[in-house]
């Protein structure tokens, strides 16, 4: 068979070419990103039992991989989950960071890997509490040349932000771990409202051996930071 060439063959090659490799430096990047988040969750969390255990308190924290695009640390109550999705994205015409010079300067700068960082209660997860709810702290933006910001919760909203100069390096990601680790701590449990516990049916009580039928969360008391017109947060999470 003979292939007949398209009249603008190079030009569908070249783009073909140029967005593959785009998004593959992409993702390499956000892996190597990942490796970093999962060697600090390990040596901070080796370091704190270390340092608990002279203070003589029995607070265990527990560090794991769950595969290569999950993570998790587990103390005190609570259990962060740090996830790497494996698709690349960029965001809505809209967004700030293309306001930025480091972006006008080149649009492909815009095209970013993410990592999500969520909060449960480790006790939902320990009973398979399947109504209980986790939340999301913050998510961490990586593009093709190493340069990330972070979009979240109370510091994650106002640091990590200044996409044009920050790299992503250990000295970044304990920073990150850090936080994630005091924020968990800090949300405490809120007393559900009364009126969302008043009924329960007898099956959902039968199916609650072991876990809840009521959901339980974390009351956090401020919204994910949304002021630069950043409405993408569902494309990511499809």
């Amino acid at each position: 068979m003979i292939i007949k060439p398209l009249p603008s063959e190079s030009k569908v090659l070249n783009a073909l070419i140029e967005k593959a490799d785009l998004k593959r430096s992409i993702y390499l990047h956000t892996i190597e990103a990942f490796k970093l988040i999962k060697k600090e969750l390990n040596e901070v969390s080796s370091w704190i039992n270390l340092n608990i255990e002279k203070k003589n308190k029995k607070i265990n924290v527990q560090f794991a991989e769950r595969g290569e695009f999950e993570a998790e640390m587990k103390f005190a109550g609570d259990t962060l989950f740090f996830i790497m999705h494996t698709n690349v994205f960029t965001f809505q015409p809209e967004h700030f960071i293309f306001k930025t010079n480091y972006v006008k300067e080149d649009p492909s700068r815009a095209f970013c890997g993410t990592i999500l960082i969520y909060n449960f209660l480790s006790d939902s997860i320990r009973y398979n509490r399947l109504n209980d709810m986790g939340y999301l702290l913050g998510r961490i933006f990586i593009n093709k040349d190493g340069h990330y910001f972070m979009q979240g919760k109370r510091q994650y909203s106002f640091l990590h932000r200044d996409f044009s100069s920050l790299i992503f390096s250990e000295e970044a990601v304990r920073d990150i771990v850090e936080i994630a680790i005091t924020q968990a701590v800090e949300f405490d449990l809120y007393v559900p409202p009364i009126e969302n516990m008043q009924q329960i049916s007898l099956g959902e009580k039968i199916s609650a051996v072991g876990s809840m039928a009521v959901k339980t969360g974390k009351r956090l008391g401020f919204d994910l930071d949304l002021h630069d017109a950043d409405s993408d947060l569902n494309m990511l999470l499809e």
